[in-house]
């Protein structure tokens, strides 16, 4: 596994790669039920690093701010997935699966040093 990481933590696309299927699977899953929460808020747990990674990965931002907001965002979207799922049934089990790869993600895409990560 520790060969994996450093090719994650040296191909600053593979997260974003990653953040893009899931975002792309939430945002499905968002338009086929547009009622469950839970599948929205996957949908902003998958962009919002995507977009801090794209766009907002300058020396200049607080990356401290973008951490707490991230995996706060995450451990509410799985919470929500998870409590959608058994207490409505309004949800499929493995939807809190998106906003936990996005928060793997994210721990892989700041390990690295912000000169690497642009």
């Amino acid at each position: 596994t520790g060969s994996y990481l450093w090719f994650m933590q040296k191909n600053h696309w593979v997260p974003q790669a990653g953040w893009s299927a899931a975002l792309a699977v939430a945002c499905f899953g968002f338009y086929q039920s547009p009622g469950a929460v839970a599948w929205l808020l996957a949908t902003v747990a998958c962009l919002t690093p995507l977009v801090i990674s794209l766009f907002l990965n300058g020396l200049q931002w607080d990356r401290s701010f973008f951490g707490i907001m991230v995996i706060s965002l995450n451990v509410v979207a799985i919470a929500v997935g998870l409590g959608q799922w058994a207490v409505l049934a309004a949800s499929p089990v493995w939807v809190p699966i998106l906003p936990f790869a996005s928060l793997i993600l994210w721990i892989v895409h700041e390990s690295k040093p912000t000169t690497e990560r642009q």
